[in-house]
């Protein structure tokens, strides 16, 4: 016995979906419309002896194509094959052994003979035997959650540094987590009745590259912030949810040209995965300007209306030029005020990016047969130490406006490193500044004492704290060395990574940071 089908409904054959087959010639089943559920079905149609050809339901052609698939197994979840009309006895009995054999017989095909009502009752009692079952299997999931949080709480101990590695992410401050390209052009905040039409009235719309879980925060850049008596809103809607994150409404007179922060009391802990900024004005003369910068490849995260926000440049995408901030679920965001509508931010670490890093150069030749020097993955830099000097390599760290600290990480990283006592050390100095000045303390920033590694795979840090913040590009020099002259060691792989540079609040925005509106006011948390 061979079981075909047309090339068209080989894949649908084989889904998870429940099917019924119909048997007989095409049209034997004209009289019973085909009905509006999940069932999928198909008609199978005796063309010679032993010999069955499945199409879709009552889309039978005359002449069969050229073209057919032999099925080697019968296809899947098929809850019954259907003879609304008396059919051949021998080639039903055939069907029914190949079936059994080739798809096996924990669960035997029901061949229904008779009229629909027949069917009906056979799709119903299987239906009711589906529900049952997954009913079962719902229970004896939720009874192996059970039992898996059971054993979570009473058998399963959280590791002391995990534990450590929390707290500390408690007490940290925020980070970035986007950063827009730079400032090229701006955009009008359209005026609107007010919080309660924003709806259907008109505003900025830029959906964030971000989901809520961990978000603290966003600032805008003011280019212009209006003249008069007016507010500007904003607000962050969870669009997959329907809710509303947070609104915010900062009077005109509050705003200066540079930097807004908009923060949340705490890092959300909501899971909501899209965001979206609706930013506008009420009130006032003149309403104010925001920056706009290219939106580059991300292309669907492009502000609307574009034709406000790109009057010059129909084919370029734009985007609000923005930061977003930042933290744990559920940390509270710092303040140095406790009362009042508007809170200071007590400055925010931002990891160096990793192609500011990749951009490290020598800035003393080492020669040797092996990797002496070059940037590794995940922002990495290896630097191995001289024979009778000092190593030196510089990375050039683009203009951050209040940068105050920089800090990093370094260790050996082959385990197989036998020396101890191996120096690193990091200094921040003015651009175009030597490795010699550098090292000797000249026309610096500031600078790290030489820290000694003394045990493989054990990071320490290094902190420059500068003495007044920098709004201009700097040089970073890294610097190892051997603890007396001498050889260079075969496993003396020192490396550098976990760039960071801390903000200061005061110098890197111009305005406090904004806390949502409750009650029709600004609110602390």
């Amino acid at each position: 016995m061979i079981l075909q089908a047309t090339s068209a409904v080989l894949r649908q054959l084989y889904s998870a979906d429940p099917k019924v087959i119909v048997l007989g010639c095409p049209g034997t089943a004209d009289a019973f419309a085909k009905p509006a559920s999940a069932l999928h079905w198909y008609d199978c149609e005796l063309v010679e002896c032993d010999h069955y050809v499945l199409t879709e339901y009552g889309q039978a052609e005359s002449a069969l194509p050229s073209a057919l698939c032999r099925l080697e197994v019968p296809p899947t979840n098929v809850w019954a094959l259907w003879a609304p009309d008396p059919i051949e006895e021998r080639s039903l009995r055939i069907l029914q052994a190949w079936w059994t054999k080739e798809g096996g017989s924990e669960a035997p095909v029901p061949i229904i003979v008779g009229s629909k009502a027949e069917l009906d009752a056979a799709m119903l009692e299987r239906s009711l035997r589906e529900t049952r079952r997954m009913q079962h299997s719902n229970q004896l999931l939720m009874r192996d959650l059970a039992a898996l949080r059971e054993s979570w709480t009473h058998h399963v101990r959280i590791p002391p540094e995990l534990e450590e590695l929390i707290a500390t992410l408690r007490m940290g401050r925020p980070h970035l987590i986007f950063n827009s390209a730079l400032a090229r052009a701006d955009v009008d905040v359209p005026y609107s009745m007010g919080p309660d039409v924003i709806d259907t009235g008109p505003c900025l719309s830029q959906p964030l590259p971000s989901s809520a879980r961990g978000w603290l925060g966003i600032d805008l850049h003011i280019a212009d912030p209006g003249q008069g008596a007016g507010c500007l809103w904003a607000r962050i809607e969870a669009a997959d949810a329907g809710t509303v994150l947070a609104q915010w409404r900062v009077p005109f007179d509050v705003l200066c040209r540079g930097w807004l922060p908009l923060r949340l009391p705490s890092a959300s802990s909501r899971t909501s995965r899209s965001l979206t900024l609706k930013v506008w004005a009420t009130g006032g003369e003149g309403a104010p300007r925001l920056s706009t910068c290219s939106a580059g490849v991300m292309q669907e995260y492009q502000l609307a209306p574009q034709s406000l926000a790109q009057p010059d440049d129909r084919d370029a995408a734009t985007m609000l030029a923005m930061k977003l901030w930042g933290g744990l679920p559920g940390v509270r965001y710092p303040a140095s005020e406790a009362n009042g509508e508007f809170r200071h931010d007590a400055g925010a670490t931002v990891p160096i990016p990793d192609p500011v890093v990749g951009k490290v150069r020598l800035t003393r030749e080492q020669s040797a047969t092996y990797p002496v020097f070059g940037y590794m993955e995940h922002g990495k830099v290896l630097l191995r130490p001289l024979k009778t000097t000092s190593s030196a390599a510089v990375i050039r760290l683009p203009a951050t406006p209040g940068l105050i600290e920089i800090s990093c990480e370094v260790m050996i990283d082959d385990k197989r490193c036998e020396t101890r006592c191996l120096g690193a050390r990091m200094v921040v100095t003015p651009c175009e500044i030597g490795p010699d000045d550098a090292e000797g303390g000249q026309n610096i920033f500031a600078a790290t004492e030489w820290t000694e590694l003394s045990e493989p795979l054990e990071p320490s840090r290094l902190v420059a704290r500068l003495p007044l913040t920098q709004n201009r590009p700097v040089d970073l020099h890294l610097f190892t060395r051997l603890p007396e002259p001498g050889p260079i060691p075969p496993h003396g792989r020192v490396v550098f990574g976990r760039f960071e540079a801390e903000i200061h609040a005061a110098s890197a925005w111009g305005m406090a940071a904004v806390l949502p509106v409750a009650d029709d006011r600004t609110a602390l948390p």
